[in-house]
């Protein structure tokens, strides 16, 4: 396995996905496009599972054909959305700030994913994931001039997108709204009363905790979300557990499937 493929081969690179999505949807565009035009808010289990079995399953593993392939699709899904948002300004979701933007939520999130659930990248095994993350991008449609050529440049692109154009749009309230009290599973056989009042609210708040907790602290404050020592000290604790026992779990418990059929 490459490094990219090691760093998203099992089930916990779910638990950076809704930290992703919302750094996603503070971009204008991609929230004018995801509230016009996804239907997030009705079935966010049915976007989550799609984007994860495009873009880790087909991009990043070649499931079921080449990654160019998984990415021509998603250029295909995205093509004709376009509209205007609510302030007047006509928006299509390839608009490359906003399409190289969703790219850049994926490296960093498999940055945070590393540091916090798996284990941190220095050095040239960064080097290395960064070269592989360049490439998805490539083959997601990206061209070379629209990425940031090394991981020193990607940092400071980062760094400013987050200080001066991320937005708390109504799609950043949404998501949080959301996971603060998802939806049951679809395949998950668990009576519709203790889902409500047992598991969802458990799963909301690790949901909660995993992604206002792994946010940029700098956008964590402008937008006003309340982080206590408390909450640090139950993400650092549920990380810590995830460290300890996920390496232990077997194969078919730990990885997705798309992972478990890659030579080693």
């Amino acid at each position: 396995m490459t490094v990219l493929q090691r760093n998203t081969s099992d089930w916990t690179i779910l638990l950076v996905g809704g930290r992703s999505l919302l750094l996603q949807v503070a971009h204008p565009v991609v929230a004018a496009g995801v509230t016009q035009h996804s239907d997030f808010k009705r079935d966010p289990w049915k976007r989550l599972f799609g984007t994860l079995e495009l873009v880790v399953g087909g991009g990043v593993f070649g499931w079921p054909d080449a990654p160019a392939t998984a990415g021509a699709r998603i250029r295909a899904m995205h093509r004709n959305i376009s509209g205007v948002d609510a302030d007047g300004n006509r928006y299509h979701a390839l608009d490359p700030d906003a399409y190289s933007w969703v790219h850049a939520t994926l490296i960093d999130g498999g940055l945070v994913h590393a540091k916090w659930f798996g284990r941190s990248m220095r050095g040239a095994q960064l080097d290395r994931y960064y070269e592989e993350m360049l490439e998805l991008g490539r083959n997601l449609g990206l061209r070379d001039h629209q990425m940031q050529p090394d991981w020193a440049s990607f940092r400071a692109y980062f760094d400013d997108m987050v200080h001066t154009r991320l937005e708390r749009t109504g799609a950043v309230d949404d998501v949080l709204t959301t996971l603060a009290a998802p939806p049951q599973l679809p395949r998950l056989r668990v009576p519709e009363p203790l889902w409500r009042h047992g598991a969802a609210p458990v799963a909301g708040h690790l949901a909660t905790l995993s992604t206002v907790g792994l946010l940029p602290s700098a956008l964590r404050r402008r937008w006003g979300l309340p982080w206590t020592s408390t909450q640090q000290r139950e993400l650092r604790a549920a990380a810590a557990i995830v460290r300890g026992v996920n390496p232990r779990l077997p194969a078919r418990l730990r990885m997705h499937p798309w992972a478990r059929h890659q030579p080693d």
